[in-house]
């Protein structure tokens, strides 16, 4: 087996690959990357426990890394057993100081049993002042919702405290990670720093019913991440609720006379929206169950007809497409250049990305196939190659650099026109019954949640 004796050892090589990591995960892949509520984050070299919600397999630990990692800290993280099986994945996970913890389903007794020596281990690297993170959910969610926590990382905590006597003072720090998009490279990402809180009240308790005091720091550590996430709680109403927030977002923070587009505000809207939506479920439930069915039966509707939320009731004009259309073609041969020079790398990483069967995972293979490692080989060759051909150093650069400002172009191109195609389709439709359904249905929903909003 690996050893993991020295993961929180501080490592100079470690650290300058978190530079490249770094500048290919805040400045590339995504467009924004805000940290809200740094100063709650306990300074480096006091023991840190960090949870936090689970949702889009690797980049959530990247976000946790790229917040902590401004004061130069190296975390340990704690992650699933069943990613050690391959002995070179498992290299490149130390590597990364990643340790695994085995659940009953990734492995036989044996592996769950060595969960022990690893706890352990994770508990001494808190003893020396260190940071470890776990995802207590222990997989992640296709959504914004929360799952059970797990009692793995309560163990580690108090088995930390056990080796100090009891006055380590660990902190626990709960995380919300949040995003625009799960899936779109240049998407917007957030973090959001609750207090950090101790669990000393837990220690007499730990002391003589162990399970008991697991259960109870978890359902505190629980609550504390569920403050500062939005949990969409009902799920047999999930899509439509999700929906709803995406509505209601910017018509709410225009009323409020807050910015809108910017993912902090999104996401206090979508909580405000979740919580009076829930609290209309408790106060009017057949309303409430009235608004579920006229929102499904509107999203079944846009699905039907290709159409989205924002386009609905919009004013539509045949001018005003058919200047975007020649927009649009008139800025078809910068497309075009983007769209040649990238090709190989683009369909290297959806090559890749086409053989996860798990969505969530989608967006890890674009980063580590992509961004990380086909685009950079790529542009390297490309600039030998116009260096070969042009003979000039400085045009070889100009052109690879052009290549790759074109990659960002060809997205928002593409991003254009599906935006475009979506205005025809409404264009097309709005003098038919099914438009006049859905614009009607629009009108009522809208109606109903300003009344719960304001």
């Amino acid at each position: 087996m690996i050893s993991f004796e020295n993961i929180d050892k501080h490592d100079w090589l470690y650290a300058l690959y978190l530079q490249y990591l770094n500048f290919a995960h805040n400045r590339v892949y995504y467009r924004n990357f805000y940290i809200i509520n740094e100063e709650n984050i306990p300074p480096k070299g006091e023991a840190t426990i960090v949870i936090a919600n689970h949702q889009n397999g690797l980049m959530d630990a990247l976000a946790i890394l790229h917040t902590l990692g401004r004061d130069g800290r190296q975390p340990v993280f704690i992650a699933r057993g069943d990613i050690f099986k391959n002995p070179f994945l498992a290299r490149i996970f130390r590597f990364l100081k990643i340790m695994p913890t085995f659940r009953s389903r990734d492995g036989d007794r044996s592996d769950v049993r060595s969960n022990l020596a690893l706890y352990e281990r994770a508990a001494r690297v808190l003893k020396n002042g260190g940071t470890v993170v776990i995802f207590p959910e222990a997989t992640h969610q296709h959504g914004h919702y929360m799952n059970t926590f797990k009692k793995g990382f309560c163990r580690i905590a108090f088995a930390a405290e056990e080796l100090n006597d009891f006055h380590l003072g660990v902190k626990v720090l709960p995380l919300n990670i949040h995003y625009s998009n799960y899936f779109d490279f240049q998407s917007d990402l957030m973090v959001t720093a609750g207090p950090a809180f101790t669990y000393e009240e837990f220690f007499d308790l730990y002391k003589e019913k162990p399970n008991d005091a697991y259960l109870a720091l978890n359902e505190k550590a629980r609550a504390r991440v569920k403050e500062i996430t939005p949990d969409i709680d009902i799920p047999e109403y999930y899509n439509e609720i999700e929906a709803l927030t995406h509505m209601m977002s910017e018509p709410y923070l225009r009323r409020k006379k807050l910015k809108p587009h910017y993912l902090p505000n999104e996401k206090d809207a979508a909580m405000t929206i979740i919580a009076n939506l829930r609290h209309f479920k408790d106060e009017q439930e057949p309303a409430f169950n009235t608004l579920m069915e006229q929102t499904r039966e509107y999203l079944s509707l846009l699905r039907t007809h290709g159409l989205h939320h924002w386009v609905i009731n919009r004013k539509l004009s045949i001018f005003r497409l058919v200047l975007r259309i020649l927009l649009m073609l008139l800025s078809l041969p910068l497309f075009l250049f983007g769209y040649i020079n990238n090709f190989v790398p683009t369909h290297i990483t959806k090559f890749f990305t086409n053989k996860m069967k798990d969505p969530m995972l989608h967006s890890s293979v674009q980063y580590v196939v992509g961004t990380i490692a086909a685009f950079p080989v790529w542009y390297l060759l490309l600039l030998a190659l116009a260096w070969i051909i042009s003979k000039h150093f400085w045009i070889a650069i100009a052109y690879v650099a052009l290549s790759g400002l074109s990659a960002f172009f060809v997205h928002y191109y593409k991003l254009a026109c599906q935006k475009l195609l979506t205005v025809a389709r409404a264009t097309r439709l709005r003098h038919t019954a099914a438009y006049n359904t859905m614009s009607s249905l629009h009108k009522i929903i809208v109606g109903t949640m300003e009344g719960l909003l304001y």
